[in-house]
């Protein structure tokens, strides 16, 4: 698992984007990607299919990327 934050105290905005992946019942590979406000109980997740652990690897690497400009922090990695 990864896990990012952002906070923007000026505009009180807290924000989590976390990244899981694994076996799904039938044993495909499958990334989850979840998000929402710090505090608050809804959250949008999308999970999506990776043929290989190489794709994996260069999906996470996209990501990673993304929420640094988006300014996220990472906070935990498991």
């Amino acid at each position: 698992m990864l896990y990012w934050e952002k906070h923007d105290h000026d505009k009180n905005r807290h924000s989590w984007y976390a990244v899981t992946f694994g076996h799904d019942l039938l044993g495909d590979l499958v990334l989850t990607r979840s998000w929402g406000s710090l505090g608050r109980r809804s959250r949008q997740h999308r999970k999506q299919p990776v043929d290989s652990a190489d794709e994996l690897r260069a999906w996470l690497q996209i990501i990673g990327e993304e929420r640094e400009v988006h300014g996220y922090a990472v906070v935990a990695v498991g």
